[in-house]
């Protein structure tokens, strides 16, 4: 049986199968709503060098160094 909230209730921790652990997720008119982790809306720095150096690695495949 599903849980209901009230409504004042805007967040509560539950798994998430996608993240494997237990993560907030939004309560939204007294049910449970999606994952926050999914919805973030920035990479952490470490996240967003690693982002660049696909991405250039990408564009120049031949450069050396770059895995």
């Amino acid at each position: 049986m599903s849980e209901h909230y009230t409504q004042s209730t805007e967040s509560d921790l539950k798994y998430c199968p996608r993240c494997q652990r237990r993560t907030e997720h939004a309560v939204s008119a007294g049910r449970i709503g999606r994952c926050r982790e999914h919805a973030a809306p920035r990479f952490t720095q470490k996240q967003q060098r690693l982002a660049d150096k696909r991405a250039e690695a990408l564009r120049e495949p031949n450069l050396p160094g770059i895995e």
